[in-house]
Formats: C-alpha cells, structure tokens, sequence
C-alpha cells in the first residue's frame, strides 16, 4: 500500500507566488524538492485526504485517475485543504458507471456545508455521498482493508478540525493534519496505538512556535511524548509536512539534518512511502 504525499506546503505554498523574500527568492531557484504545493495525501487509488486547490494540477502531476476515488477525506473547511469547486465539476463529467462512480467525501459540518453550496445541494446528481465526521467516529472501508477515526485536531474554533487514523492488520497511520499541541481526548483515543507512520504540521519550520500550527521543535515534543506513552516508537516513520515560508523556513536539504535529531523527515511533493509495518519501511 503505497502513501502518496501529493503536496507538503502551507497555505501560501513554497515558494510564495507573490513573495521575494530571501527564502522563497532561494526556493524558487533551488527548485526540486524545494517546490511545494498545498499540503494533500493519496493513500493507494482510492483513498485521499484533503482536496486543495492544487489538486487537479498534482494529478496531472503524478498521472493519478481521481475517477478511481472512492473517499476523501477533509481534515477541515480552510481554502488550501478544501476547494469545493472540483466537487461540482463532477456534475459536468463522464464519470465510471454503477457504483464505481460514486465517491463518499468525509469531514466536519463545516466542509460538507461548503461541498453542498458548491454542488447546489445535488448530491446525486455529482454522485457524492456526504459523511460526516467528529472526534471518535470510526467507519469500515472493507474493500480497502482500513477501518478509519476521526480525532480531534487543535487548529479552528469553534470549527472542529479533525486528523485520521487509518488501521489495518499490522499497519497503523495517523495524518494529525494542521494541529497545535494533541488534545488529551485525543491522545486518550490513541492509547493502545502503535503508529507505523505519522504526518505531522511542520508550519514554522525551525520556529519554536504554536498559534494554532506547530514548528519543528514543538512537533518533535509531540513525537517524544508518544513514545513515552508508547504510542510511537524509534521505528515510527514520522514525515513533517505542511511547511511554510516564515522565518523558520529551511531548504529541503538543510531541513534533512535539522529534523533528524527530532526523530523526524521532511516529506516533501511526490514522497512516495510504501505504509511500513513493523518489519517494511521504504521510500522512494
């Protein structure tokens, strides 16, 4: 099963479009792995997590078919996970017959609320069906072999943003999505987890911050703390992502040697990660 990290980026991506800072000015120039889009993941053919406005140009990007879609996944309504737009040009598209084309969409009330403007109220016609999620909801994806959590994320008020874990036999992922600090009723629902792989908010870079992101040194008290609670361990894949172009902004190569006495890697556009269980953890 192979994790896809389609984009690594805040809000702004990586470079700014519109910004000379020194960083982006090096970022542009430096390109590669550099070059970051807003943050999304695909986990296999049929499953994503957050839909930005970059992803049309990611599947293009990485010769992807969102035809074969069957869920997605919203962490929360902000514009650079959410752009509900691609959801009614469903509506205008040949789409696979019969119950292949039909796509379930997950997320708190407020991102399905922003999918129902968009579409009109027609679910049926653009073939979605909404689910909606909150803290400790758990659904059965079986044709996929994942059963899939709702936790709460510290991000938006009143808005409850969410991450997910994903559980199958001998693999466990968790995408923390844009996050502060872990809200105790969510490390209460890990409890009894040993995560395989984690993504975690890397927004200030190497900034000791939080403002309702994480930097690099808050996140790696974020993994400290679940390995203490043996939630995590030191064969935890734990890929930062999310980064933004602020004053802990880092290249990708320096970020490499930065995060490692973390316990943590920079992810960045095109990551590919085969979901390692105790005994597999490959990149490409």
């Amino acid at each position: 099963m192979e994790f896809l990290i389609l984009g690594s980026g805040a809000s702004e991506g990586i470079p700014s479009g519109w910004c000379l800072c020194d960083f982006c000015v090096k970022a542009r120039a430096a390109g590669g792995k550099n070059i970051r889009t807003r943050t999304a993941f695909q986990l296999g053919d049929t499953i994503r997590i957050d839909w930005g406005p970059d992803s049309v140009a990611q599947a293009f990007r990485y010769g992807l078919e969102p035809w074969k879609l069957r869920h997605v996944f919203i962490t929360h309504s902000h514009e650079d996970h959410l752009f509900p737009m691609d959801f009614w040009s469903r509506g205008v598209s040949q789409l696979p017959a019969g119950e292949a084309g039909w796509l379930r969409v997950y997320g708190n009330k407020e991102s399905l609320a922003l999918i129902e403007r968009a579409i009109g109220g027609n679910w049926e016609k653009n073939r979605l069906i909404p689910v909606r999620m909150e803290p400790g909801k758990s659904i059965e994806l079986p044709e996929e072999g994942w059963k899939v959590t709702a936790l709460a994320a510290n991000h938006t008020s009143p808005e409850q943003s969410l991450m997910y874990l994903f559980e199958s036999p001998g693999r466990t992922l968790l995408i923390s999505g844009d996050t502060d600090v872990f809200p105790e009723a969510t490390l209460r629902q890990l409890a009894g987890c040993r995560l395989d792989l984690m993504t975690i908010d890397a927004t200030w870079g190497m900034e000791d911050r939080h403002e309702s992101h994480l930097g690099v040194p808050n996140g790696g008290s974020i993994v400290e703390q679940l390995r203490e609670l043996g939630i995590a361990d030191d064969k935890t894949r734990v890929v930062a992502v999310h980064f933004g172009h602020g004053a802990g902004a880092r290249l990708h190569h320096e970020l490499e040697g930065l995060l490692a006495p973390f316990g943590m890697e920079p992810g960045y556009d095109g990551m590919r990660i085969a979901v390692p269980t105790r005994s597999d953890a490959q990149t490409e």
